[in-house]
């Protein structure tokens, strides 16, 4: 096993599991870094009408760590793991490469506003590319 490997999978892991805290933080009603739920619901999902409630937060929060734990290497490399890893990873570079409106769509819920899309460009995209190509690289069997 390369040096690659384990350092992709912490790169994935940690993206994962940051993204499960931000989500548990919102959860619990705060909306930071937004001052009010208005806003992070303009910057998060596009639109101020629409403002997920908690079970639906808390099923990010879940899917998310559960995920940067599988990413992680956990539940060792037998050939189901290596190929949820491997989707994990397709997932996210699907939601990189396609958008955020297309993610609003697949749910749903209208395509977001202008706040929304300056930010899936600027930080969401990216961020999910990352994790994404991490994921894949990391998801390889090791013995």
């Amino acid at each position: 096993m390369t040096f690659l490997t384990p350092l992709a999978r912490l790169v994935a892991s940690t993206g994962l599991l940051a993204v499960a805290g931000i989500h548990a933080v919102w959860a619990s009603g705060n909306p930071w870094p937004e001052k009010n739920q208005r806003r992070l619901s303009e910057a998060v999902i596009g639109n101020s009408e629409f403002v997920p409630g908690v079970g639906a937060t808390v099923s990010v929060v879940a899917g998310a760590a559960v995920g940067g734990i599988v990413v992680g290497g956990a539940f060792g490399n037998g050939p189901a793991v290596v190929a949820t890893r491997r989707m994990i990873g397709l997932a996210l570079l699907a939601r990189g490469v396609l958008g955020g409106n297309s993610a609003l769509i697949a749910m749903g819920l209208p395509e977001g506003g202008k706040r929304f899309q300056e930010l899936d460009e600027r930080l969401y995209r990216p961020l999910c590319i990352t994790l994404g190509i991490a994921t894949l690289i990391g998801a390889r069997r090791v013995s």
